[in-house]
Parts: structure tokens; sequence; C-alpha cells
């Protein structure tokens, strides 16, 4: 009598195919099921939805010989498809024509539209990573997490609005690869040029060029640097740059890059190009104001993640004295090991520079976010000063 074969589902290469698979998309189905529960954005529940749909295929391709099986992979299948082909029509972005006002610069490859961070809002991303913030970060409580959440839930809702800055894709997916250790290289650049006129009598206006934090360069804050220039005149020019370790390599090319489009630019004058940095961003910011000096009139920190070697260095001290530079930050904030904010500005003070401060003290590290208005009612009376 021949030896009955076992099925698939009951073999031992079938068990150990089984078991792997559910292995390593266990981290997907939760994910997936976290983004269906905390999205807020249609395209968000499709992928999520697509991603349920999708993952259970390769178990019921294994047991394909029954046909139960074989009606549920193809309806999951259709399910599946439907909702990702749906997700990638709603979410086909384009960088932007070059006579366009917002734009991004794109100097290796376009951002794709079609990755887990190209069909999923940007204020759904950060609602899920909120929750992991909270959990990791004894920093970060969670109700603080839960206020930041509609405080962005709020700032989307307005960007959709933006014709400008709605159609432009994501850019989320550097900083992604970088917390995932995969080199990080320069992103594109975010342009803003409003058509109110800053300049000072030549035709051209000043630049403010913005390294962004550990957040990543975002959409909702471009909307917020938006106002800003439309308010001043001032053109917005926003590298990228994974998450915001600017002291890496690769980091200063992303910067050269961003000052380039400025020196290019015909409406923008290179002689009047602000430096500001976000959290990570002012270690990147003290390091390219050390390194070239001659590049920039001015200094911008908000709630600065700084080092003391760059803060005391003596290429800062020799080239920046008696020059102008603005920090906000939450008083009392830690800005490098040990340290606090005010030994920082004792320092920078120290070495001549003209410091303008301001201490928010309802705000945090996410300041930037939440206490826009504060900040903005700051930094635009400074900008029209004189250097």
């Amino acid at each position: 009598m021949k030896e009955k074969r076992p099925v698939a589902e009951t073999s031992t290469l079938g068990c150990v195919i089984s078991g792997t698979w559910t292995l390593l998309s266990l981290p997907f189905w939760l994910a997936a099921a976290g983004l269906f529960a905390v999205s807020t954005m249609p395209t968000s529940r499709l992928f999520a939805v697509a991603l349920i749909c999708l993952l259970p295929l390769p178990l019921n391709l294994l047991h394909w010989r029954r046909t139960s099986r074989k009606i549920a992979a193809l309806l999951l299948l259709v399910v599946g498809g439907s909702a990702l082909f749906l997700c990638g029509q709603k979410t086909e972005n384009s960088p932007g024509k070059t006579d366009d006002p917002a734009r991004l610069v794109c100097y290796d490859e376009s951002p794709s539209h079609l990755l887990p961070w190209g069909f999923v809002a940007e204020v759904d991303q950060f609602s899920l990573r909120s929750y992991f913030m909270a959990a990791t970060d004894s920093d970060l409580s969670w109700s603080r997490a839960a206020e930041l959440r509609e405080i962005m839930k709020d700032l989307y809702s307005d960007l959709s609005q933006d014709p400008q800055l709605s159609s432009l894709p994501s850019l989320l997916g550097t900083t992604y690869r970088d917390m995932l250790g995969i080199e990080t290289a320069a992103g594109p650049v975010f342009t803003y040029i409003p058509e109110k006129s800053g300049s000072n009598g030549s035709g051209k206006r000043a630049a403010l060029v913005i390294l962004h934090g550990s957040l990543g360069n975002l959409q909702g804050s471009w909307f917020l640097w938006k106002q800003l220039a439309d308010s001043t005149g001032v053109a917005v020019v926003a590298p990228t740059f994974g998450s915001g370790e600017w002291s890496r390599t690769g980091g200063r090319a992303a910067i050269a890059q961003a000052r380039e489009f400025c020196i290019t630019h015909p409406d923008i004058d290179e002689g009047r190009l602000i430096l500001a940095g976000i959290g990570r961003g002012g270690t990147g910011a003290l390091q390219e104001a050390a390194a070239l000096p001659q590049e920039w009139e001015r200094l911008l920190l908000l709630a600065p993640v700084t080092e003391e070697l760059k803060i005391g260095s003596k290429s800062l001290s020799d080239a920046w004295r008696g020059r102008k530079a603005m920090i906000i930050s939450e008083h009392g904030e830690t800005s490098f090991p040990g340290q606090s904010i005010h030994n920082a500005l004792t320092v920078m003070e120290a070495l001549g520079i003209r410091l303008t401060t301001h201490y928010l003290s309802t705000g945090d590290r996410f300041l930037f976010l939440s206490d826009w208005s504060l900040i903005r009612q700051q930094i635009e009376p400074w900008l029209k000063e004189k250097p």
C-alpha cells in the first residue's frame, strides 16, 4: 500500500514555512492594526486594509489544495489589491514645477509614493510614532503625546486646504531608513519663494535655510514656515537628511545643496542667508556656521540640541564675534549631556556673539509645533532687523 503524502499544512516543511511567515509578518500585522485604529485619513485606512488582506495570502497559498482556501485567497487578493490601487490613486503627488512657489528640488531621485510612507498620511504616521515615543522615551508623557497628536491633526487639517503644499509628497522615507540603520543620503530640498518681496532694494530677498530635527522634514513644518515667509517675504529652503544627525557623513553635503539652490536662484540674495536649526538641527547649524561662516548672515536655533565642543570651538568664536544669533528654547532645557541651555548661552555670549534669547515656559522639545504662534512673534521682527 502506498504511503500517503502529507498535505502542505501538516507536513514538517509546511509547518516551518507557516510559522516563519507568521513570525516575520507579526510586526506588520501589529502596524496595520494600529494604523487602522489611529488613522484619520482615508488613504491611511485603505493602506491598513490592504495590509490586513494581503498578509495572509502566503498562508492561503500554502493550503491551496482546499477549495475554501482558494476562495479565501482570491477574495483577500481582490479586496487588498483594490484597496492598494485606490490608495495609490489618491496619493499620487508631484514634487512640483520649476516656476511653482512651493516645490521639492530633487537632486538624485524623486520621492516615490509607492512606498509605505507615501501611502500613509503624515499626520497618521506621526500618530503611530507618538505612541512609540511615549512608550520608549521617559521625557515624553502619554498625556503630552496625546496633546501633540491633537496639535498635528489641526495642523495637517489646515495644510490639506493649501493647494501649494497638499500636492507635494512626503519626505519621511529618508528618516525611516536612517532609523533602520540604512545609510543616509541627502534627500530632496523643500523650497518656498513667497510672492511678497522681502528685498532690500536689490530686487532679491533673504532666505532661511532650515535644518530639521529628529522628526524629519515634516510637511506640517513646511506649512508653518510658509506662514512666516508670507508675512516677511523671506524665502524658505529646507534640506532633508535622515533623522537630523547633520554632523554625520553626508549631512554637510545636504546643506551644501540647499545653499547652492539659494546662490543660483535669481530671487534670492546669496549674501543674506540665515541658517536655522530645530532640535538636532542645532548641532548641524553650529557645525556649518563654524566651517563656513562667510556663507551665513545669521543663526536661528529652536529648542536646540547642541554640543559643548561645537559651542566652544575656536572657529565659531573667531568667525561669529559681533554677529547675530537667536535662540528660542524651553526654560532650563538640556542642550547637551550634563549642561543646561543656560550654560550654552553663557558660552556663546562669552564668544562675543550678539544673542537674542527667548524662553517659553509652556514649551518642551516639541515647542516648534506646540508654540508656533509665540515663536513666530519673536522671529518676524528679528528677521526684519539689519544684521
